[in-house]
């Protein structure tokens, strides 16, 4: 290829800024679930409903998990 026709479509740096994020999304997605499910719930269909969110909404969803969701250390341990 001639590089005076040479014209990518997307510049490296945003591509390799792409895969950066869908890498990190990948393994915020799945900590998350692997997380909610890891966890004892007492309500019925608590699970599903953190799993709901955290795939619908999902960086904004796994800082709510994180932040108000999961369940405190105190509470973790009498169990």
């Amino acid at each position: 290829m001639n590089e005076s026709t040479h014209n990518p479509t997307i510049p490296l740096e945003l591509d390799l800024a792409s895969l950066a994020f869908v890498v990190f999304w990948v393994f915020l997605l799945s900590g998350v679930l692997l997380s909610i499910t890891r966890t004892d719930f007492d309500r019925s269909g608590a699970k599903f409903w953190w799993c709901a969110l955290v795939i619908a909404v999902p960086v904004l969803g796994a800082a709510v998990w994180f932040l108000f969701g999961r369940p405190s250390r105190d509470s973790r341990s009498r169990t």
